[in-house]
């Protein structure tokens, strides 16, 4: 890793490891009610305050990904990727010369991740109150070629399933019906596994509800990390600071 890089992430860890929330919260102006909130707060700490700000960070292609863990690092849940129709998806290509045919999630994985964890605790269901939540030890990951190729094997056989045909069924969960379908699932992976992410049931895929006739209707899906494979990340990645940023 070259020196620019180290000094980089050095002086973020400086700036934000074991910093509470409550540390860098502005409660005046600083709106802590959704979703995304956290992650919004520790990029405008970030900004305004490192060396670096994000457009560097950005020029550098590290991207920043916020994780909830509790205070073993294990993480909440998996980590997703920016939502593609399953339409696109069979006509990508893992591997390929042309740059246009290239696996979007392949493109997302040429990045560097610098992972932020948010360490929270949670009590019957319920997360502590945010003000106690804590920045803990960064991580920082490039994945190589071994793990691409590991990971496109899964992507592949996610493929396969799309083009062979999704099949949705209505299961009963209580008083309620869901939509299941044969997607590979996070219990079947090691990598990576398909789930949806959209605003709600409601916000489904149309170029492949098109692609299908109108005939099947799911959700609009993304690629996740699995919970598992992130908390070796976290455990097997952990930033060492290097004064010398050699």
């Amino acid at each position: 890793m070259g020196k620019s890089y180290n000094l980089i992430i050095n002086e973020i860890e400086k700036l934000i490891v074991s910093k509470n929330i409550f540390d860098i919260i502005n409660l005046e102006k600083d709106n802590i009610y959704n979703k995304s909130a956290v992650s919004l707060l520790v990029k405008k700490y970030i900004n305004e305050n490192c060396l670096y700000n994000l457009n560097i960070i950005n020029d550098y292609n590290i991207k920043l990904k916020f994780v909830s863990v509790d205070s073993n690092y294990k993480c909440y849940e998996a980590m997703s990727f920016t939502n593609d129709s399953l339409y696109n998806i069979m006509f990508e290509k893992w591997d390929s010369k042309d740059p246009f045919e290239i696996a979007s999630l392949k493109k997302d994985l040429e990045f560097s991740y610098l992972f932020i964890p948010i360490i929270k605790e949670k009590r019957s269901g319920l997360f502590n109150n945010f003000m106690d939540w804590k920045i803990g030890d960064l991580s920082f990951w490039k994945p190589n070629d071994e793990i691409l190729s590991l990971i496109g094997k899964e992507w592949n056989d996610v493929k396969n399933t799309i083009q062979s045909g999704i099949i949705i069924e209505q299961v009963k969960y209580g008083s309620i019906y869901r939509n299941n379908n044969n997607l590979p699932k996070q219990s079947e992976t090691k990598y990576i596994h398909l789930r949806p992410h959209g605003k709600d049931s409601r916000d489904i895929d149309i170029k492949y509800f098109d692609y299908t006739n109108r005939t099947i209707e799911i959700t609009k899906q993304s690629f996740w990390l699995n919970k598992s494979f992130i908390n070796q990340l976290l455990n097997n990645n952990k930033w060492k600071m290097n004064l010398k940023g050699e």
